[in-house]
């Protein structure tokens, strides 16, 4: 029988340092000198391989040595006190200085010719809300209570309530479910490998019982990790609630941070909609029931670190980590409910292109800021950012938009505003029953979310339903690269509605750093592709061919010839593709035509401005025209290339200078915290 808690959601916000002055009660206020911390990157004429390659052997003791004599010479050479911390991978490596701020140490690391990057290693937070819609406060007409796991079931399904609101943005599992059910799924053996880069999770929850592989805790400081030991093999979440009393006798670790009355259990509940146990007469189903949990803590009190952060996605696909035992379970799908605003920093870029190189998809979270831009690390290139929806389709009022949403998914939403009433449309999933600390099962730890009190509400749950569609999809190709998955997911998306939701909601626009964004209906330029569809992309996962074009340079730029290629195409699972079909779908004004042969696998485009351009790419395979497909894809030219080793560096969640934005509601972003705007769900 599901159980439902009783602990009261907290909001929690985070100040930015520059309101330091004006902190809230709890925290402390630091008097010491500024610590940097950043992520370096030395050249590859320093190291034995470039960004983005495979990296197969473990760092060696004597390598480590060097690694630290050569960090401590570019503080010589700056006359800065930079003391090496560890290796991250071969030749990324976490660095600190006293007296001097995080973006100065980074900007001045990433002038110096042997430095490939330099950026600030920031403080993540997860990514979910508490219910702030603005039908949410009392006065609203009483509804009827939650409908289960509505965002599973049909699209056309109807509400069993006196509601005669329809679930239009469902995922359709049981459709999906039903091709699973028809006997050809790879062998059950070998499952699909999800990894939730996240707070933890409780592995003794009764409704994940079995779903758990060796996961381990890279949270480096022990003091956020609450364990006396910092790194370690149990990945457990021991929670994140953090007092007054905690911060005052740990100024250095807490300094900016805020009080958080109640642990979230972020992990537990991200583990459990995507892989849940089914069919089992007990609590609530998973998305992808057959797949296996790689549980990976990198988030603590207070938040986490992009260097934990980072090393728990390379670690999680197989990567050696400096001082930790090498996963032999690699993951194919990765899942990272977390972020905190800005763009996406090299040390991501570097890390996604690492994790995709190895087949691994990365899933990630919008992010909750009122529809503002796309936090990192959900706009870093590689990943798949998700948005989150209301049960009508229209975008939720607390989620990012913007053009680097590949999809869109329920992020759930209450509707009732009644004192005292259940939220109408949360997503439910399992969590603990603990209020600052876990809880056991055996004494009745094993709960579910889903009432007023803890509804699980943010786009920390739109992206785990996407990560466990993906996990259907590998589960029935697991020879699929992360561009294919990519491609059946965007291409098998329903259309957004243009009705439905609350009256004199206007259409979504570009995001603004002056403009927030309450429910609005979704286009593909603001939410992506569409609405995500289990059911869909499992039916042409065994059907269609799948369209896949590459860009040679990665980064475009004016004048330079481009090569688009079709060759990493994949066709249906009983055919060979035979032939590609390419179109200028919108030169954009710097494209005039594209140059080669449009029935060739390859074309070429050289732009003569800044801007975007979209070539459509269709392919067919011997079994027929039915297993024709298409995509189009949007390129982006820049006036002249990035560099490589820029400062500073992104987050994306609700702080970043953020603050929570995890379970409860945003995030603790970057190396520093901002305020929590408000969320309405």
């Amino acid at each position: 029988m599901s159980k439902f808690s009783g602990w009261g959601v907290v909001r929690q916000l985070a100040a930015g340092l520059s309101l330091l002055m004006g902190m809230t009660l709890g925290q402390a206020q630091s008097t010491e000198p500024p610590t940097a911390r950043v992520i370096v990157k030395l050249r590859a004429s320093v190291v034995a391989q470039g960004a983005g390659q495979a990296q197969v052997a473990a760092v060696s003791s004597s390598e480590v040595r060097s690694y630290r004599d050569r960090v401590h010479t570019l503080g010589t050479r700056l006359g800065l006190p930079v003391e090496y911390q560890r290796t991250i991978g071969r030749g990324v490596h976490v660095a600190m200085a006293r007296g001097v701020r995080s973006e100065q140490l980074a900007a001045r690391l990433a002038a110096q010719p042997d430095v490939e990057y330099a950026v600030v290693d920031q403080l993540r937070q997860v990514s979910s809300t508490t219910p702030n819609d603005p039908l949410f406060p009392a006065g609203q007409t009483s509804p009827s209570p939650p409908d289960g796991q509505w965002y599973l079931q049909s699209p056309t399904t109807q509400a069993s309530s006196p509601s005669t609101d329809l679930f239009v943005a469902a995922v359709n599992a049981v459709s999906a479910w039903d091709v699973l059910s028809r006997g050809i799924r790879v062998d059950n053996s070998h499952p699909v490998v999800v990894a939730v880069v996240d707070t933890g999770v409780r592995l003794d929850h009764e409704d994940l019982a079995g779903k758990f592989l060796p996961g381990y805790n890279m949270i480096s400081d022990a003091t956020r990790a609450g364990n006396g030991t910092g790194r370690s093999a149990d990945p457990s979440d021991l929670g994140d609630a953090l007092s007054s009393g905690e911060i005052s006798a740990n100024s250095s670790v807490y300094s900016g941070c805020s009080v958080r009355a109640t642990s979230t259990w972020h992990g537990t509940q991200v583990a459990g909609i995507i892989g849940a146990q089914t069919d089992n007469a007990m609590g609530v189903a998973g998305l992808a029931w057959g797949a296996k949990i790689l549980p990976v803590r990198v988030m603590g009190k207070c938040g986490g670190y992009d260097s934990d952060i980072i090393a728990g996605m390379l670690w999680a696909v197989g990567q050696p980590v400096t001082g930790v035992p090498t996963n032999l379970n690699p993951a194919q799908v990765i899942n990272l409910s977390l972020g905190a605003s800005g763009a996406c920093s090299a040390a991501y870029r570097d890390a996604v292109a690492t994790v995709n190189g190895l087949g691994a998809v990365v899933v990630a979270s919008a992010g909750n800021n009122d529809g503002q831009a796309v936090e990192s690390p959900g706009n870093c290139p590689g990943v798949i950012a998700v948005a989150g929806l209301r049960h009508v389709g229209s975008k939720v009022g607390f989620s990012a938009l913007g053009p680097e949403v590949a999809i869109s998914a329920p992020g759930g939403n209450c509707v009732n505003t009644n004192t005292g009433s259940l939220c109408l449309y949360p997503i439910m999933t399992t969590s603990n029953s603990g209020a600052t600390t876990p809880v056991l099962h055996a004494d009745g730890g094993s709960i579910y979310t889903g009432g007023l009190s803890n509804a699980s509400l943010g786009t920390s749950f739109s992206a785990p339903l996407v990560s466990a569609t993906a996990a259907l999809i590998l589960a029935q190709r697991p020879t699929l690269q992360p561009a294919a998955v990519r491609q059946l997911l965007l291409s098998t998306a329903r259309p957004f509605p243009a009705s439905g939701g609350t009256s004199g909601i206007g259409q979504c626009q570009a995001p603004s750093s002056t403009l927030t964004q309450a429910e609005c209906y979704c286009t593909t330029s603001t939410c992506g592709a569409g609405m995500l569809d289990a059911g869909l992309a499992m039916a042409a996962v065994m059907a269609k061919a799948v369209p896949v074009i590459t860009v040679t340079p990665a980064q475009a730029v004016v004048g330079g010839a481009i090569t688009l290629s079709g060759t990493a195409s994949v066709a249906s699972p009983a055919g060979t593709t035979v032939s590609y079909a390419w179109v200028l779908e919108d030169g954009g004004g710097i494209v005039s035509a594209l140059t080669g042969d449009p029935s060739s696998s390859q074309v070429s485009a050289t732009p003569s401005a800044a801007g975007t351009f979209k070539v459509r790419l269709t392919v067919q395979d011997d079994t027929g025209a039915a297993t024709s497909n298409f995509t189009i894809q949007t390129i982006e030219v820049a006036a002249a290339p990035v560099p490589a080793s820029s400062g500073g560096g992104g987050g994306g969640a609700l702080e970043t200078d953020t603050l929570w934005w995890l379970l409860t509601l945003g995030a603790v972003g970057a190396g520093w915290r901002r305020t929590c705007a408000g969320r309405r769900p």
